[in-house]
């Protein structure tokens, strides 16, 4: 179930905040290893290894678990501002925790609390997770377009007039249509994508 905090967000943020990674892949249920651990940015939807996009151009971050939660490497969250959310080191790369964390009692008077949950955080530290960055962020009307991290070609396109406002985009690949859930394997995969045949040329005759 989404929850009202990212409602606000755009279309692949709250996608990835309220995903059940890990489970068997629908579109793959007879195949090895089919548990749903990537997220296409572009089509805003959880795959498995088995429907990874052939196309370059999506957005694929690797989704992993850490202390039994869902946590992301920093450096592929391109789309997004992590600073103020804490951090973990595994395998020698930054991750943090995609949504809430629940497991440590919480409370408003403790030295430096989390600024959405109040779990306790070292000092340094603002939120516990992206869900609580994008919660609280979200609270304000500027607050999570500035978080958000826009292609600057799309930024440029869109800074003329009207319009939908560039910071709030929804991934970088404008013009494509955005697949479901269920549909997410093929759309990614790419296996039901046409490709024009290009004719070849009409040879010549050679001159007399």
């Amino acid at each position: 179930m989404q929850s009202p905090a990212v409602r606000g967000a755009p279309q692949w943020l709250r996608g990835l905040l309220s995903e059940e990674f890990f489970d068997s892949c629908g579109a793959h249920p007879g195949e090895r290893k089919n548990d749903k651990n990537h997220f296409c940015v572009d089509c805003a939807a959880a795959l498995c290894r088995h429907c990874l996009p052939h196309d370059a151009s999506h957005g694929v971050l690797q989704i992993w678990k850490y202390a039994s939660c869902f946590v992301v490497r920093v450096d592929d969250l391109k789309l997004f501002d992590c600073n103020g959310i804490q951090s973990h080191t595994v395998s020698d790369h930054e991750v943090v925790f995609l949504n809430e964390r629940t497991a440590r009692k919480r409370s408003a008077s403790v030295e430096n609390p989390c600024a959405a949950c109040a779990r306790p955080l070292p000092s340094g530290h603002d939120y516990c997770s992206l869900f609580c960055k994008v919660k609280r962020l979200g609270e304000s009307d500027q607050g999570l377009r500035r978080a958000l991290r826009v292609n600057q070609r799309i930024a440029a396109a869109a800074g003329g007039g009207g319009g939908e406002d560039p910071a709030v985009a929804e991934a970088p690949q404008s013009g494509k249509k955005r697949a479901s859930s269920s549909e997410s394997g093929r759309s990614c995969g790419g296996t039901l994508r046409k490709r024009s045949r290009k004719q070849p040329a009409p040879a010549r005759s050679p001159s007399c």
